[in-house]
């Protein structure tokens, strides 16, 4: 008796589909995570805090298939969740430190916060003479206990 075994994946009555291809492949590859981080690592009230967002916006992925290569080329977004309540975004571009990084806020209330970026990933792939785009995918960095302290001036007279 012969064995029996599922169809490949992405092939019907044994022509490979190039959708179904790149969509499996899609849902498989390890997209780059923000690694976000505020400088010095907490924050002052009334000051911008400035979200260095240590990721990746762009990455291209090839897998050889017996169709020819697979080329994937991601591109993600950044948003960004304060954890005061005010969420911004979408960026287009890498969060960089102080004095010249675009991603900033300000927070008003003395606190601990969970700042948390987001990055929506789209895709655009070909493969053999195919070619389309993808989305939905997403990934994520934290910063956990995020420190927002008060600082207060003292003028000392010299007595």
């Amino acid at each position: 008796m012969a064995a029996q075994f599922p169809p490949c994946p992405g092939v019907a009555g044994g022509a490979i589909d190039p959708v179904v291809y790149a969509i499996s492949f899609w849902q498989d590859i390890p997209l780059p995570k923000p690694g976000p981080f505020i400088a010095p690592g907490w924050a002052i009230t009334g000051k911008y805090a400035y979200l260095e967002t240590h990721g990746e916006r762009q990455h291209t992925y090839t897998r050889e298939t017996p169709f020819g290569p697979l080329v994937l080329t991601a591109t993600g977004r950044y948003s960004v969740d304060w954890g005061d309540g005010t969420q911004t975004g979408p960026y287009d571009f890498e969060g960089g430190p102080w004095p010249d990084g675009e991603i900033t806020h300000t927070y008003i209330d003395v606190g601990i916060y969970d700042v948390v970026v987001t990055e929506q990933w789209s895709a655009t792939w070909r493969l053999g003479g195919e070619s389309g785009t993808l989305s939905g995918l997403q990934t994520e960095g934290r910063i956990e206990d995020l420190r927002v302290e008060q600082v207060q001036a003292v003028v000392s007279t010299g007595r």
